[in-house]
């Protein structure tokens, strides 16, 4: 009885850990080019934008549930997490305050950090981080 009950779990068990249909679909997708020529672009003078984080204990209280992120997109591969992302706030701030641009051009970034509680940054950290770039719109 031990070897019928041994065997039917151990069928139980190769059933349970086998699958009957395996799907996988695939897309490869080319990378078009584009050349834009500066009489394509209404370019504008340099715009700026910033935005402040202050974390308690590591912690950005003021955006724990909504994010407000503007990304950069670039060639660089990074694997390490980003931890501070003042940066995209100021970009999301920038993008928000002059909408209806489709490109921001050449952002510059200019950040302070400040450790205000004994120079201790697991305490408090303040960063503050400003943004200038030039907004382009297509004339198409």
């Amino acid at each position: 009885m031990k070897k019928i009950t041994f065997l039917f779990i151990a069928m139980a068990m190769a059933f349970s850990f086998t699958s009957c249909v395996t799907t996988h679909s695939t897309l490869l997708s080319s990378t078009p080019t584009v050349e834009l020529k500066p009489e394509h672009l209404d370019i504008t003078q340099p715009k700026e934008a910033s935005a402040v984080t202050t974390r308690i204990f590591g912690v950005d209280w003021e955006r724990l549930t909504a994010k407000r992120l503007g990304f950069m997109r670039g060639n660089v591969i990074s694997s390490i997490p980003r931890i501070d992302r003042t940066e995209e706030y100021a970009i999301y701030s920038l993008l928000k305050q002059n909408e209806g641009y489709d490109m921001v051009m050449y952002p510059k970034f200019d950040k302070v950090v400040r450790k205000p509680v004994l120079g201790l940054g697991g305490i408090c950290t303040i960063t503050e981080v400003k943004v200038t770039a030039r907004m382009a719109k297509l004339k198409f």
